[in-house]
């Protein structure tokens, strides 16, 4: 036995050694696999708003696609929903398939991928992801390693469709019979994330079996369109053929014919359907909001006007005058309108309608409220800019259409004066878009509720409004203010018109409805941009202290911030009423020279104000030991930022005190009887 107790130990000792081994290798290659990790240079996630049909994008520099065909997407962090918990659900959320290139991955989002965020059916909510967005390649070969990527601190909002779920649910209605009709059952839960359809049982002797159809085949397209949900089963109504694209295992996806002959569809498309949905929510917005809005705007001015030349306005149709717009609507409906003979009629004729569908198309993009708006367009600031230069071709073609050279004179001064003054406007926008970094009225709005990584979370205070955000953007708001009276031709800036020279300007030979049609209008375009003035730097909608998952979780909070955004509206239409009310007219030399001399330079040089701001402001970036970039302090704190945004609402408040005494001491010298009442 001794002789034996030396083997013993030796191999004891062997066995030692090599399980030491072993676990050194493993570490080693563990190693490898970190450093392996984090190869990939990824920079942001874009866009930051989402919802159905969307492309969501990882951007990177050069990025392995040659050595690869597809990435692995992962969501690791948190999902925020209305109404729960302010700290999150956990979420590890793997998408597979995502489409690689040299600067970015991206994948569209299914529904299938959305319901992961936003929840199942009349469950689904806006949810907010934050957390850390990984980017995974496989393997070049069996014997390489995978690489990976980061993006870290990232904040995704995911919408559950709205009007669009309408049209989505038609459109998975038609996919699921014609599934019904081919004799295909699916399991939707474990279809793959990166797109198609896992087929759970075949209908004997049915459609789709008689082409060799099997449980477990993957349908990857119909007639040539990849398959992302079952929405994508749309035959074509009367077609008696079908492509099918089917996958097994890893064989490359074959090509099946299927007879569709006697299946049909009822109904509207459902693209037709989503249109229809959008364009009649675009109706109700302009019928019964626009039309009132702008003819209550009149019996205000009226009245206001009056109240200001110590008289009593409007006071005879309706309870104190109020309905004296709607009797000058039906008398402008059933008076004579006349065409001058000299004149070029179609484009006489069309001129009105050409200004009223400049004004009337901002109404679709105009955030009354946090869901309340007709389309949530990516490009709604850059929408309302394009539109409304529809205004001054309208007054230019009436006033030359007219024939008439006081007509002529005024359209070619309003043509001057809005192209003109929209370049100071279009800076200030821009200087907005900057500080957003978004071209959505609505992420406009909600990054007016906080700072840095609190925004969102703090609730708008008016420290955190764009007019109030820094000495710069506070110029800004009466730079864009100021502008926009300009492009909207009212006083003292209604050159265009100038009754006392022009006798109406571009509209002298109207008559009737078309006549209203042009003041119509001016009286809509100035709540527009009094709305877009809110939006960009009064808060819009938000309300102090309420963040928007608070409020979107209760629908009286809702209606208070559709209140709180009129509100803020028709304050500046008051300020409006009053400054024409007030201030005489200027000459056209000094419009221009006040445009050219002072408000382009200015814009500019805010322009370039901002941009040193945005630098400022943002967190500096470094690169980490493990190849991420690190997010470092602000060249001016977060803390500095919300003081300067409290004096600015201080100086804005000393302002307006001093405005107001003043007021109060003119009142007082001028020994008039004030009526305070307006209701008289």
């Amino acid at each position: 036995m001794r002789r034996h107790v030396p083997t013993i130990r030796a191999s004891v000792g062997a066995r030692s050694t090599f399980v030491f081994l072993l676990a050194l290798l493993a570490l080693v290659a563990s190693c490898k696999r970190n450093d392996a990790a984090n190869l990939l240079d990824l920079l942001d996630v874009v866009p930051r708003d989402v919802e159905v049909g969307d492309h969501i994008e990882v951007l990177g520099t050069r990025l392995p696609v040659t050595e690869a065909k597809s990435a692995k997407v992962t969501f690791d962090g948190k999902l925020h929903r209305p109404g729960k918990s302010s700290e999150g659900e956990d979420a590890h959320i793997v998408i597979e398939g995502a489409k690689p290139a040299a600067d970015k991955v991206s994948f569209p989002l299914s529904d299938a991928i959305v319901s992961k965020f936003c929840g199942l059916g009349d469950e689904a909510v806006h949810t907010t992801f934050r957390g850390d967005v990984i980017v995974e390649f496989a393997a070049a070969s069996a014997e390489g390693q995978p690489v990976l990527g980061k993006v870290v601190g990232v904040t995704l909002d995911f919408r559950s469709p709205s009007i669009r779920r309408v049209a989505l649910e038609k459109r998975s209605s038609v996919g699921h019979k014609a599934l019904d009709y081919l004799g295909i059952a699916i399991d939707e839960e474990h279809s793959p994330t990166a797109g198609g359809l896992l087929v759970s049982g075949v209908v004997a002797a049915g459609v789709a079996d008689k082409v060799g159809v099997g449980a477990g085949d993957l349908l990857v397209s119909f007639n040539g369109v990849s398959v992302l949900s079952v929405g994508d089963i749309a035959p074509e109504n009367g077609a008696r053929l079908a492509l099918l694209g089917l996958k097994r295992g890893q064989a490359t996806p074959e090509i099946r014919q299927v007879s569709m002959s006697g299946f049909k569809v009822s109904g509207l498309p459902s693209d037709m359907l989503a249109a229809l949905l959008i364009l009649a929510a675009a109706a109700v917005v302009l019928l019964l909001f626009m039309a009132p809005t702008a003819g209550i705007i009149t019996w205000v001015e009226r009245r206001v006007s009056a109240r200001m030349q110590s008289r009593v306005g409007p006071n005879r149709a309706g309870p104190q005058g109020f309905f004296v717009w709607m009797a000058d609507g039906i008398k402008s409906i059933v008076k004579e309108d006349i065409v001058p003979t000299e004149s070029d009629k179609p484009l006489f004729r069309f001129a009105p309608y050409l200004v009223f569908i400049g004004v009337s198309a901002t109404f679709v993009v105009m955030p009354f409220g946090q869901y309340l708006i007709a389309a949530d367009l990516d490009i709604g600031i850059l929408f309302v800019v394009a539109v409304t230069s529809l205004v001054a071709i309208g007054l230019m073609t009436g006033g030359w259409a007219s024939n008439n050279k006081w007509s002529l004179l005024g359209g070619v001064r309003a043509a001057a004066q809005v192209i003109s003054y929209e370049i100071p406007a279009a800076v200030s926008v821009v200087c907005v878009v900057m500080m957003t970094g978004s071209l959505r009225m609505q992420d406009i709005i909600q990054a007016q509720g906080g700072m840095g990584d609190m925004v969102l979370a703090q609730g708008g205070w008016p420290w955190y409004w764009f007019a109030f955000r820094n000495p710069i953007s506070f110029l800004l708001f009466f730079l864009f203010f100021t502008t926009a009276l300009a492009e909207g031709n009212r006083a003292p800036f209604d050159l265009p018109e100038a009754e006392s020279e022009l006798v109406a300007g571009y509209s002298t030979e109207y008559s009737g409805m078309r006549y209203l049609f042009f003041f119509f209008a001016e009286w809509a375009n100035v709540f527009v941009f009094c709305g877009i003035a809110t939006a960009l730097f009064l808060g819009g909608w938000q309300l102090p202290g309420v963040t928007p998952g608070q409020q979107e979780a209760s629908r009286w909070l809702q209606a208070a911030g559709v209140f709180v955004f009129l509100l803020k509206a028709w304050i500046l239409i008051f300020v409006v009423v009053w400054i024409r009310w007030t201030l005489p007219r200027v000459r056209i030399d000094q419009l221009m020279n006040l445009c050219w001399k002072w408000f382009v330079p200015m814009s500019f040089g805010a322009f370039v104000l901002t941009a040193l701001w945005i630098l400022g402001t943002s967190p500096s970036t470094h690169a980490a030991d493990n190849g991420l970039v690190e997010h470092g302090v602000p060249l001016i704190p977060l803390q500095l930022q919300t003081g300067i945004g409290v004096a600015m609402v201080g100086v804005a408040t000393w302002l307006t005190v001093y405005f107001a005494r003043r007021v109060a001491f003119n009142v007082r010298e001028s020994r008039q009887p004030i009526h305070v009442n307006p209701f008289i």
